[in-house]
């Protein structure tokens, strides 16, 4: 049956979850990359170690890592789950998708977690694609796990508890058992956790080589078969992790994330790049820009605004907005996307606001209502910080330069009051414009240009 937009008020407002990444078949996908400029998945590939150029010669590499950058909520679960699509085939990867936001606890990730959720997610795949693997290679991560988990003071009950509730064998659909509940024991956080975690620290080269055996024996598997080279780990929900989080994961813990020899694929958010040069040091990188809504010199795009009006559209049936205008003769739609600044999460956020004061149309009155909601969310936020935030944002929306390696232009990124574009330009976020403090700012910045040029 053909999907078709909500034309009932209370139905659209189902649709406008901003946390909710969409699947590769959703049928309310709106393909966003005119709208962002220039945007080459070619050029990521290449970071990654392949070339696209020609998809019938493709030539990839053994193993790398590499972060999927951008804003929080500019789309790039969703894109992921695209690439993870795109790339899953014969000659190229077997696709293992693992997202922390579901499998784990993003308010407290650490790498051990996540090593045991890659264990987990390809057994799971492999059980699911009916792929055999030999038992030689199985058995060595069965008995890392007998060994280390299973001999140890502080963890051995856990162990027998969790052996206990599986039924009796051998072979990939005890493995995947096994590993799924510990995984999900370090999600739930039993009391067993930070001492699993502990072992796991502890004994993590040993995993790595028994994870490696497995690895390696699936790609030769796959290999055979005709369905791709080499496995893939495309990782996301890791951007999600808090700002300090984010640090310690990507940053101090990198070397405990690579030990795992193969190819990965990270959602991250875009303030690691600046935080003092240090994850350009540790991983290859690519940068997914907000949707261009407007260009340096704050001129309307049409492919931004057509964009996000199509995300828009995709969910609400235009009879629902009170004039809904075009791109010549803007109207509610238009003004939504105006102060989203090409946020499709902070579109969606605007959305819902107003539905809080619509009745069976977004009114004009509604949306100013729902722009002004997120106003005061974002006067919250910086209800207890200094008055140089502001500046900061003032500064860079007239055109001057800013130390973008600072702990407070890593905030203003991480809490999406600071948007990048493509051809690396930053604006402050639409709605921010709208606050007393940041009206200060700028009338102080200008002042002091003016007084300069004069």
């Amino acid at each position: 049956m053909k999907y078709t937009p909500p034309k009932k008020i209370a139905e659209a407002a189902r649709q406008l979850d901003f946390s909710q990444p969409l699947e590769v078949d959703d049928p309310r996908y709106v393909n966003t990359e005119k709208g962002r400029g220039v945007v080459n998945y070619n050029q990521l590939f290449k970071k990654m170690g392949f070339d696209m150029s020609n998809p019938d010669d493709v030539t990839l590499p053994e193993n790398g890592h590499t972060l999927f950058c951008g804003h929080i909520g500019c789309g790039k679960s969703t894109e992921l789950r695209k690439l993870g699509e795109k790339l899953n085939r014969s000659g190229l990867f077997y696709v293992v998708f693992v997202d922390v936001a579901l499998e784990l606890d993003t308010n407290n990730l650490q790498y051990p977690d996540l090593l045991m959720a890659l264990a987990n997610r390809l057994l799971e795949n492999l059980k699911k694609d009916g792929i055999e693997i030999n038992p030689v290679f199985l058995s060595n991560l069965q008995s890392w796990f007998d060994q280390k988990i299973a001999t140890t003071e502080t963890t051995k009950s856990f162990a027998a508890e969790l052996k206990a509730g599986i039924k009796v064998g051998a072979g990939i659909p005890f493995l995947a058992e096994l590993f799924g509940k510990l995984t999900n024991s370090i999600k739930m956080g039993t009391t067993y956790k930070e001492e699993l975690r502990r072992v796991i620290k502890n004994h993590v080269t040993e995993f790595a080589d028994s994870f490696h055996l497995l690895i390696s024996a699936v790609e030769s598997e796959t290999k055979k078969k005709g369905l791709a080279e080499k496995i893939l780990f495309i990782v996301d929900g890791t951007d999600k992790l808090s700002s300090d989080d984010s640090d310690r994961f990507f940053i101090k813990d990198s070397s405990q994330l690579k030990v795992i020899r193969a190819n990965f694929l990270y959602g991250a958010p875009i303030h690691l790049i600046y935080s003092s040069n240090q994850v350009q040091q540790r991983f290859e990188y690519f940068i997914l820009p907000m949707i261009k809504i407007i260009d340096r010199d704050g001129n309307k795009l049409r492919d931004g605004y057509e964009v996000m009006r199509g995300i828009v559209l995709q969910r609400v049936d235009i009879s629902l907005f009170e004039n809904p205008g075009t791109f010549e003769n803007p109207g509610t739609v238009d003004k939504i996307i105006e102060h989203s600044g090409g946020s499709p999460r902070e579109l969606m956020r605007i959305l819902k606001n107003a539905y809080l004061f619509a009745e069976d149309k977004f009114t004009v009155a509604a949306v100013d209502e729902g722009i002004n909601r997120l106003a005061t969310e974002y006067r919250r936020m910086f209800a207890f910080k200094d008055s140089s935030y502001f500046r900061i944002m003032a500064e860079v929306d007239n055109g001057k330069d800013v130390d973008k390696g600072s702990e407070k232009v890593e905030f203003l990124l991480f809490n999406l009051a600071l948007f990048e574009y493509n051809e690396f330009f930053w604006r402050s976020h639409p709605v921010i414009r709208l606050l007393e403090g940041y009206q200060r700012a700028v009338e102080s910045v200008r002042k002091e240009l003016s007084t300069s040029n004069g």
